[in-house]
């Protein structure tokens, strides 16, 4: 089985109580925008880099909200991910308009709180995180679906 490593990048955008996810088209679960941080590139160069990308818009990174290590299993190979997770703002993002997509594969959609687990919110971990953050908590977080068994793989 191959392993691979994965860096990425999250944003938290929010507007009237609701937060913005990404789906890629055909898969069942639904992702918070970013992506992967290239070497060289800091996390917040990563993330501002990779919104530009998926919705053609400026944005400003704030606060560092946590951190989420993830596992999953799929077509035979073992992934592993690191997501940092930081507040983003935009003047460009209208939360009353319907959200273009810049990338083909993925579409992009305003979720509240209480539709986290109906829209298949990824890594699992990180709908704490933001129901954290909703509630007014600015302590940083971190969680892990690694389990210590992985290591022996």
């Amino acid at each position: 089985m191959q392993k691979k490593f994965h860096h990425l990048a999250r944003g938290i955008f929010i507007q009237n109580n609701k937060v913005l996810l990404a789906k890629a088209k055909g898969y069942p679960n639904t992702f918070l925008p970013g992506g992967h941080v290239e070497i060289g590139e800091s996390a917040k160069e990563a993330l501002i880099r990779e919104i530009e990308e998926e919705l053609g818009i400026d944005s400003q990174v704030g606060s560092f909200l946590g951190l989420i290590e993830h596992s999953w299993e799929h077509q035979g190979n073992l992934h592993f991910e690191i997501n940092q997770v930081f507040e983003v703002t935009s003047l460009d993002l209208n939360p009353h308009a319907n959200l273009v997509s810049a990338e083909s594969h993925l579409e992009f959609f305003w979720c509240s709180e209480s539709e986290f687990d109906e829209s298949n919110l990824e890594p699992y971990p990180i709908r704490n995180l933001i129901k954290n953050y909703l509630n007014g908590e600015r302590i940083v977080g971190w969680e892990s679906t690694i389990l210590t068994s992985e290591k022996e793989k």
